[in-house]
């Protein structure tokens, strides 16, 4: 198999290795998915408004205002209002939940660190530019297949007939990142952005 190849079945792995992470953490908060990707964001963020959050989940904002509410009654997160702007209201963790992630996550800088403490300053400096790369073109092909859902009673032809029109989405994607690199132009995750 190709480095390429191999490249692409380790990040699958990592990926599969990751979402069972994560459910296994949304089962240990007592919450579902969607939750703890909305958890996530508003701690890499340290607060947002339920508009940021709506957009950055891909959410409307009548599901964040339930989400919210959720992680609110059980504790997760509270609701803060801004001290210049009395209309504009926060969501943050609590300090009960950021106790509880760092208890869970606080030892992986260890562990990061074990991990690629056998790397060159240049090797590391690949592999964050191939996981930013990665996480921006996983963000646009969602953005392309959220063009193309179907109903939610859909059959499985019409299921079909989207995933031939992303396919397409995708394939011209494909083009512009081939036709940066014929130019010369190095990937990068600013290739994507509107």
């Amino acid at each position: 198999m190709s480095i390429g190849g191999r490249l692409s079945q380790a990040v699958r792995l990592d990926q599969v290795a990751n979402a069972r992470f994560d459910e296994v953490m949304n089962r240990f908060l007592g919450i579902n998915r969607t939750d703890g990707r909305c958890l996530d964001l508003i701690d890499q963020n340290q607060r947002m408004t339920a508009g940021q959050l709506a957009e950055k989940a891909g959410l409307t904002t009548g599901a964040v205002t339930a989400l919210i509410d959720r992680l609110e009654m059980a504790g997760y997160i509270v609701r803060k209002r801004d001290e210049t702007d009395r209309r504009k209201i926060w969501v943050e963790l609590t300090p009960f939940t950021r106790t509880i992630v760092a208890r869970i996550f606080g030892q992986f800088e260890e562990i990061g660190a074990l991990m690629t403490s056998g790397f060159s300053e240049a090797e590391l400096e690949a592999i964050l530019r191939y996981l930013t790369i990665g996480a921006a073109v996983n963000n646009e092909r969602a953005r392309l297949l959220e063009l193309h859902l179907p109903g939610a009673n859909a059959a499985p032809e019409d299921r079909l007939v989207e995933a031939r029109a992303f396919e397409r989405d995708t394939r011209a994607m494909t083009a512009t990142m081939r036709e940066a690199r014929r130019k010369g132009i190095d990937v990068t995750a600013d290739l994507f952005e509107d």
